[in-house]
């Protein structure tokens, strides 16, 4: 069984379906309200939750670690992109009106938030996190001849059977919707699937955040039992001591006599005692007879007790395992050194691009309707923007080293001089082939100062020196 037949970028007799089959997972609610409910147990609310994402889905929304985690991957995973088209029979010439005209539509798509391509990207790549795959369905005008929209699916909603296609069993995707379940295979609707991690011979993915619903659970009963604990022996208390031999001493005798109402007495000082002290204002005074004695401000001995910081940080080993993020984006960074916590960064976003892969071939698949729908051939390329993790000197380097290769490629005529000003600085045409004679040539970090006729033999960091670089210039012109 597989999904992969429905991705053969090659098969443009796929058949293109008008319209929009899946539904919205709001489709049973007419109104929407702006208004969000609050629970005032998060655990008991939790844990009434069965499903999974649904589970993951509330504690986006309540937990601040898990909403951390989902606000960190979200955001860093869409740094901005590219789509570039290239002629079909050319792999590097690229076709600037074809972009221009993909620009346009990547804009007025995903109407309902009116974000456009940006926000539909944030919504594959949340979807992925928390639900475990990517889903699209492209809405086509009936005409054939425009794309209205392009609709995120909730993965939850799409069930899946095995049935037989063309003599080979295949999943195919269906959808309930009321009282019929609708088929999404190809051919009934122009639906595009990538799942998130997804096990052997099933095409639902999985849920990655799954693990954090127990960290949490239990994170969240540490911190009930924590915050008893400290009610109970954190706080300074006073301790109130009556001084039973006076009060025996005015207590009446038929009182003293008759054990009921010795009790009751007894219970209604300690009552008038505890109204008392439960009506008095921080600034009070104690006033009292002798009968009673004060002792202010008991310490508290929570220190004996439990050791709160080992507790909380073995919960957070778990939280953050579970969350699948590192301990920098979590405010938990004690003790992480600079260059330990640029490898943390550096792991993050290698997970990040796993996942960016997906969106990427989904963008891809919709960009190859888009041009079928046009009647336009093209081969469609969308980019990514890398999360930078190193900072401004390196990007510098690493921008300077960039150039001198494409500077040496264009020397020895293996790129032309609009391949290397296109890779360089992003334009379409360079301005000229060669520099002019008046123009110094240098590639060592260290930008060696002089005229050309300078004998020194120190290039600075490393890299080409500039007397050698004018002659291979001269070669090739």
């Amino acid at each position: 069984m597989g999904i992969r037949d429905w991705f053969r970028r090659t098969d443009r007799k796929k058949p293109i379906h008008v319209g929009r089959v899946t539904g919205a997972s709001s489709d049973t609610q007419r109104t929407l309200s702006p208004f969000r409910s609050r629970v005032s147990d998060v655990l008991q609310e939790l844990r009434r939750k069965m499903e999974q994402s649904e589970a993951i889905d509330y504690l986006k929304k309540v937990n601040p670690d898990v909403s951390m985690a989902v606000w960190n991957f979200v955001r860093l995973s869409n740094m901005g992109h590219e789509m570039h088209f290239y002629e079909s029979n050319d792999k590097v010439k690229r076709l600037p009106k074809m972009e221009s005209d993909w620009r346009e539509f990547a804009s007025r798509i995903n109407d309902v938030s009116n974000a456009g391509l940006d926000g539909l990207v944030d919504i594959l790549h949340q979807c992925a996190f928390m639900r475990g795959a990517q889903g699209v369905e492209v809405e086509v005008a009936p005409s054939r001849k425009d794309i209205v929209d392009v609709h995120p699916v909730v993965p939850q909603t799409i069930y899946w059977e095995a049935e037989e296609r063309d003599g080979r069993k295949v999943w195919i995707p269906y959808q309930q919707q009321a009282l019929k379940k609708v088929s999404l295979e190809p051919g009934k609707a122009n639906f595009f699937w990538v799942p998130t991690d997804p096990d052997p011979d099933d095409p639902r993915g999985n849920l990655i955040l799954a693990p954090v619903l127990q960290a949490i659970d239990f994170q969240l009963q540490i911190l009930q039992d924590l915050q008893a604990v400290l009610h109970h022996q954190g706080w300074p208390r006073n301790d109130i001591e009556i001084l039973l031999e006076r009060v025996m001493e005015y207590m009446p005798g038929e009182v003293k006599g008759d054990p009921v109402k010795y009790k009751e007495w007894l219970n209604n000082l300690i009552d008038e005692i505890t109204e008392t002290m439960r009506n008095m204002h921080p600034d009070d005074d104690y006033i009292h007879y002798d009968d009673t004695k004060i002792t202010i401000g008991q310490g508290a001995n929570i220190a004996r007790s439990v050791d709160v910081r080992a507790v909380t940080e073995m919960v957070d080993v778990q939280a953050l395992s579970g969350s699948k993020q590192m301990s920098i984006f979590m405010n938990r960074n004690q003790g992480v050194t600079e260059t330990w916590g640029s490898i943390q960064f550096m792991i993050f976003c290698n997970g990040i691009a796993s996942i960016q892969r997906g969106s990427k071939r989904l963008i891809e698949e919709v960009a190859r309707l888009w041009l079928r729908v046009n009647g336009k051939q093209a081969v469609p390329v969308f980019i990514h923007n890398k999360v930078d993790w190193r900072n401004e000197e390196q990007r510098m380097k690493v921008k300077l080293m960039e150039e001198q290769f494409w500077a040496i490629a264009q020397l020895m005529n293996w790129v032309d001089a609009d391949k290397a000003a296109t890779e360089t600085v992003g334009v379409e045409k360079a301005v000229s082939d060669t520099p002019a004679e008046n123009i110094r040539v240098a590639f060592s970090s260290g930008g060696r100062g002089g005229d050309t006729n300078d004998d020194s033999s120190d290039d600075g960091e490393g890299g080409l020196r500039d007397d050698n670089v004018l002659p291979l210039w001269r070669r090739n012109v």
